[in-house]
C-alpha cells in the first residue's frame, strides 16, 4: 500500500480540521472560531462576516459584517470599531461565559458582546448570522441572548431600527465613522430626540446639526424605488415605552442602507446593479440653512427658492440687519411690534407648510380652539400648532406650544400649519390671520 507523503497527510488533517471548527457556514458553536481570512456567510447569502482591514495589511484589523453577493466592499456593521486589533493570530468565538469574543493567540481578550452571568454555554449556544444582517448570538434556538442590530454602527438596514426607550432611557442610534478609510466613531450621531421623542436628531459631537420634521405618532410612509418596481417604507412606531424608526422594503429590491456619512449626512444608498456602484438616493442635510439653526431666532431657511436662503418669519425683521445682508443670519430676526400681554391686541396669524420649531411643549388638549386658548393665556408663549393625527380607526389630538424664541424653522412641503403670536393691525376681528410672510 502507498504510502502518502507528509505534506498530503498535513493538508488532510487540517481540511478536517477546519470542516470541524467550522461545519456550518452561516454560524459559531462553541469550540469553533473564526481566524483571518476565513468568513462566515448568511444562509441565503447576502451578509459574510469576517476580519477585515481597510489598509489591505495584517495590523489595523477589524471584526466586521459586508454585503457578501456585490462586488465593492461595504462595510456595514463593525465590532471592535473604538480599537483596531494588530494581532493577526486573533480569532472570533464563544467563550466559556456565552459571550462573542475576539480573542489573541494567548487568549487576551480584544472584544467582547460583554454580556455578564451567562453562566457555560449550553450545547445549542450558536452565534448565527442571518441573511437581514443580523448577528445573533443564542442560548439556543429559543432564547437570544445578544444581537448586532442593538448596536449599530453608521448604517441601518431594512428591518433594523432607531430607537428611543422613556422608561429605561436608553437609545439604538448610529454613529458616523471617524473617515472614509476609518470606522473609528465619528463626530456625527442619528437618532430619536430624547427629549420630545418625536423628532429625529443628527447631533456633531454634542450639539444638534440637523433635525427632522415632527412626527406625527405613529405613521408609516412609502415611496417607489427609482429603476424599480419596488417600494420603500420608513414606520414611526410610538408607544408608552419606546419610539421608533424603521425602514423596509418590498420583496425583490436592490439593496438599499441608511448610513450616517462621516462628513454629517443621512444618506439612502441604492444598489446599482448595471454600474456596480452605490447611488445616492436621498441626503440632508444639504449645505447652508438646512442645518439646524442656521437662520437664527423667528426665522425660516425658504427651501423654495433656487437656492435656500434664511427669510424672518412674518411680522419680524432682522435684528442685525448689516449682518444679514452680508449672509451671516445667526442672529435671527426680532419682532416690529411688541407683544400685549393681557390686552386684546394679540392674535395669532397662520404659516402653512412649515417644519415646526424645536423646544415645544405638549399639551393635553383636544380641540384647536383650547390650544389657542392656553397659548394666548400664557405671556411667555409664542406660538402653537394643533392637529387631530390618525391612530387606526380613531385620532388622536395633539397641542404643541412654543415659549419664548423659535428656533430652526423651515418650509417644507411635508410641513405643517403654525400659529405664530403677533400684535397688529393685521389680526382679524377674531385675532386671527391666514397671512404669512
Amino acid at each position: 500500500m502507498a504510502r502518502l507523503p507528509l505534506y498530503a497527510i498535513t493538508l488532510l488533517l487540517s481540511s478536517a480540521s477546519y470542516l470541524l471548527l467550522c461545519a456550518s457556514y452561516d454560524r459559531l458553536t462553541p469550540g469553533e472560531f473564526i481566524s483571518l481570512n476565513e468568513t462566515l456567510a448568511s444562509t441565503g447569502g447576502a451578509f459574510a462576516l469576517g476580519f477585515f482591514s481597510l489598509t489591505n495589511s495584517t495590523t489595523d484589523l477589524y471584526v466586521g459584517m459586508w454585503y457578501n453577493n456585490i462586488p465593492e466592499k461595504s462595510v456595514i456593521w463593525v465590532a471592535n470599531r473604538e480599537k483596531p486589533i494588530i494581532d493577526s493570530s486573533a480569532t472570533l468565538r464563544i467563550s466559556d461565559d456565552s459571550n462573542l469574543v475576539v480573542v489573541d493567540a494567548k487568549g487576551g481578550l480584544l472584544w467582547s458582546s460583554n454580556l455578564s452571568g451567562l453562566g457555560e454555554p449550553g450545547s445549542e449556544a450558536a452565534a448565527v448570522l442571518l441573511n437581514s444582517g443580523n448577528l445573533v448570538l443564542q442560548a439556543d434556538s429559543n432564547s437570544m441572548l445578544w444581537q448586532s442590530i442593538d448596536h449599530p454602527t453608521d448604517t441601518i438596514l431594512p428591518g433594523m431600527k432607531i430607537q428611543y426607550n422613556r422608561s429605561s432611557h436608553s437609545a439604538i442610534y448610529i454613529t458616523s465613522w471617524k473617515e472614509a478609510d476609518d470606522p473609528s466613531p465619528g463626530d456625527y450621531s442619528f437618532g430619536v430626540d430624547p427629549i420630545t421623542c418625536l423628532q429625529g436628531l443628527v447631533w456633531w459631537k454634542s450639539k444638534p446639526y440637523w433635525r427632522t420634521q415632527v412626527w406625527t405618532g405613529n405613521s408609516f410612509t412609502g415611496n417607489r424605488l427609482p429603476n424599480s418596481n419596488s417600494m420603500g417604507y420608513i414606520a414611526v412606531i410610538a408607544d408608552e415605552d419606546a419610539i421608533s424608526v424603521t425602514p423596509t422594503v418590498s420583496d425583490g429590491s436592490p439593496h438599499i442602507r441608511y448610513t450616517m456619512n462621516y462628513s454629517g449626512r443621512v444618506e439612502l444608498l441604492i444598489w446599482d446593479d448595471s454600474s456596480k456602484h452605490w447611488r445616492t438616493y436621498w441626503s440632508t442635510p444639504k449645505d447652508g440653512c438646512e442645518r439646524y439653526g442656521w437662520c437664527g431666532g423667528f426665522a425660516y431657511c425658504d427651501t423654495t427658492s433656487s437656492v435656500p436662503e434664511c427669510r424672518c418669519l412674518g411680522g419680524f425683521e432682522p435684528k442685525v440687519e448689516s449682518e444679514w445682508e452680508s449672509g451671516k443670519n445667526s442672529a435671527g430676526c426680532i419682532r416690529k411690534k411688541a407683544l400685549r400681554c393681557g390686552d386684546d391686541g394679540d392674535g395669532f396669524v397662520r404659516v402653512g407648510s412649515m417644519k415646526l420649531p424645536d423646544h415645544f411643549v405638549s399639551l393635553n388638549i383636544t380641540n384647536i380652539s383650547g390650544c389657542r386658548s392656553q397659548c394666548l393665556a400664557n405671556c411667555s408663549c409664542t406660538a402653537y400648532a394643533y392637529s387631530d393625527l390618525p391612530a387606526g380607526n380613531a385620532t388622536i389630538s395633539r397641542c404643541l406650544v412654543w415659549m419664548g424664541e423659535l428656533i430652526d424653522n423651515m418650509i417644507s412641503s411635508a410641513g405643517q400649519d403654525l400659529y405664530l403670536r403677533l400684535m397688529g393691525s393685521s389680526l382679524d376681528s377674531k385675532g386671527d390671520s391666514n397671512e404669512s410672510e
